[in-house]
């Protein structure tokens, strides 16, 4: 049984979150921009109210631009035939792994081999979703 079958409806919800945020920042613009920096530049006319005005929608617009960039983009996806680094150190018969465990003041191994070889096994993980590896901790398919 998968149990991330029941995560397939939270797409909409990842919807509303951009919703969320686009309504926050419109929030905020009100709260700044209308509220206390458009009386003080109308009336006023100072210069710092001018630099806030200006700094505030340079931020603003480069908010925006990342957020949207980030929304849009997508995120990648692990390359065919991907294998552990280990892994294929493995197949050749190095043994680097070990050094990778080493504290840094006596050189001596901080994890026991056993540990070392029970995570190497649970990190060698394949996709029957994408037929392809799958890195340690990667749910990528699955969610």
């Amino acid at each position: 049984m998968n149990p991330f079958r029941l995560c397939s409806g939270l797409k909409v919800l990842g919807y509303f979150m951009i919703l969320i945020v686009f309504a926050i920042v419109a929030l905020s613009y009100y709260a700044v921009v209308l509220l206390t920096l458009a009386p003080h530049l109308l009336h006023a006319r100072s210069f710092t109210s001018f630099l806030s005005f200006l700094t505030f929608h340079i931020l603003l617009v480069l908010l925006m631009w990342s957020y949207i960039k980030v929304v849009i983009q997508d995120p990648g996806s692990v390359p065919e035939n991907w294998k552990l680094v280990s892994e294929q150190n493995i197949e050749e018969g190095n043994s680097v792994a070990l050094t990778d465990y080493a504290s840094i003041e006596n050189n001596t191994p901080t994890v026991s081999t056993d540990q070392i070889e029970r995570r190497q096994s649970q990190s060698r993980g394949y996709c029957s979703q994408c037929q392809n590896g799958k890195p340690p901790r990667c749910h990528h398919c699955s969610v």
